[in-house]
């Protein structure tokens, strides 16, 4: 069950909300928080039911450990000892089943390079839904209880974690299954204070989440064909010609601009409609005129955590030039390792990890340049950085290292291939199913991108009226047809 679909949106989400409202009608809040967990629970479990033990059971023990961080005469060996056994715990379980296969693969591929006899099968373990997600959430919350940082609404009594706000803080099905990654202290007050129906809310929730399923279903899921079938061909070993290759990677582009920007809107749009107010996770990062402010504005909350948790632990900025550099390479190293286990992940964090590099050393000489305020140069900026994605992503894309090669072939002419006699879209575009239409949505997404107010500045100036819902109707109208004719594509954040 994904947010976009029949199920969801006339099933399980009716329902919640139905049961949701009426618990807090009849004054029982506490029903309606252990409601909101159950449900996400069967939400998760709806993908697979053995997917539940392990996030119960990855709950239930950070509970416990985050309780004698708290408590320290209960701690084991000393409160530090503790945090540092939750978190190898957190990272050995994310290690488990996200990386061991990649690394067995490895392992067998330099062994036969060394001539040695190991061939240790592949076990092909089964990524469950989210841990990325809510290992993340959960070591931030057990550094958070060591530092006593944000602690004070999380203990009743004592020191006691509300247990069931604890299990809906890490199982909202809004934010479980591809974030944002959410903070214990912007998450438990509300489930606190939450005991009012805010009608405002629920509306701006509906509103927001009209715009995320379009630009998932009508707009996202238009690009994926064209990108899956562009990608598909290079990585069984075709070239594409050239505008074929460029439409490829720049419908993969737009593609997973509107999969996760949708996904960020639905996200936010649901929790509103229970009352919950969500972090911004999206704010237009296509926009952007560096690869810092790129970071600054696409999956905001991740930067937020690697900043806070990896960043700054590492000594930030404050120890001098090279090892800020230093610092900012691993991080966006490792959150390319964070999406996903293959090279082309390693490589596409290593491409970024370089660029944030670079730049920095770049802005320790530009800020006294007098060409830098001058139109001319910011968008000479954007176009770099802009281009800069756009490869980058093929690697992130890529199921091989062959296909992203491939690609990047056609794209800048190293191999050959000629256009057909007949120069019109449908015969240019053939190998990637295009039509005339294709290179239209190609510009409307840059015209959407780069021009339009994205969708959390319309939720900022909402007002529940008329036009706004004639608006909202109209886009979910649009997704649900297309939803009819469409075939199924999955949410890209859903795979890490």
């Amino acid at each position: 069950m994904i947010f976009s679909s029949y199920a969801f949106i006339f099933g399980f989400l009716p329902i919640m909300l139905f049961g949701f409202y009426l618990l807090k009608y009849l004054k029982y809040h506490r029903l309606s928080n252990i409601f909101l967990v159950l449900g996400s629970l069967f939400f998760y479990g709806f993908w697979n039911l053995i997917y539940i033990p392990l996030l119960l059971g990855s709950i239930l023990i950070n509970y416990i450990i985050a309780k004698r961080i708290l408590t320290p005469n209960l701690s084991w060996g000393g409160v530090k000892p503790t945090l540092i056994f939750g978190i190898i715990f957190n990272l050995g379980l994310l290690g488990f089943f996200k990386y061991t296969d990649f690394f067995l693969e490895n392992f067998n591929l330099f062994s036969q390079i060394l001539n040695l006899n190991f061939n240790i099968p592949l076990p092909h373990i089964v990524l469950p839904l989210a841990i990325s997600f809510f290992t993340f959430q959960q070591i931030a919350f057990l550094t958070d209880c060591y530092k006593k940082v944000d602690t004070n609404d999380l203990q009743e009594g004592s020191k006691n974690i509300d247990f069931i706000d604890y299990c809906l803080f890490v199982s909202f099905f809004p934010q479980l299954i591809a974030g944002p990654i959410v903070h214990h202290k912007e998450m438990m007050p509300q489930f606190k204070a939450n005991e009012t129906i805010k009608v405002e809310l629920i509306a701006k929730g509906v509103f927001i989440f009209c715009i995320g399923i379009f630009k998932k279903i009508f707009i996202a899921d238009s690009f994926a064909k064209w990108a899956n079938a562009g990608f598909g061909y290079v990585e069984n070993g075709g070239i594409l010609n050239i505008i074929e290759s460029w439409v490829t990677s720049l419908s993969y582009t737009f593609q997973l601009y509107f999969d996760f920007s949708g996904y960020c809107d639905m996200a936010i749009g649901l929790g509103l409609m229970f009352g919950i107010i969500l972090p911004m996770n999206f704010n237009s990062p296509y926009k952007s005129l560096s690869i810092t402010e790129f970071w600054r504005r696409w999956h905001i909350t991740l930067g937020r955590f690697l900043k806070d948790y990896l960043y700054i632990p590492l000594g930030g900025n404050k120890f001098g030039k090279i090892l800020t550099l230093r610092n900012l390479f691993i991080v966006a190293f490792l959150s390319g390792i964070w999406h996903g286990a293959g090279w082309g992940f390693v490589i596409w964090g290593t491409l970024h990890g370089l660029a944030m590099v670079i730049h920095r050393i770049y802005s320790y000489y530009s800020s006294s340049f007098k060409f830098i305020n001058f139109r001319v140069y910011k968008v000479f900026c954007w176009f770099i950085t802009f281009n800069f994605l756009n490869i980058t992503w093929i690697f992130f894309r890529s199921q091989n290292l062959d296909g992203a090669l491939n690609l990047l072939k056609g794209m800048f002419g190293i191999v050959w291939i000629e256009l057909p006699q007949k120069l019109r879209f449908p015969f240019i575009l053939e190998h990637i199913g295009g039509r005339n239409d294709t290179i239209i949505y190609l510009i409307l997404a840059f015209i959407i991108t780069l021009i339009f107010k994205n969708s959390i500045e319309m939720l900022n100036s909402f007002k529940p009226n008329l036009k706004n819902a004639i608006f909202a109707g109209f886009l979910l109208y649009l997704a649900l047809i297309t939803l009819s004719i469409t075939p199924y594509v999955e949410f890209i954040y859903f795979n890490f």
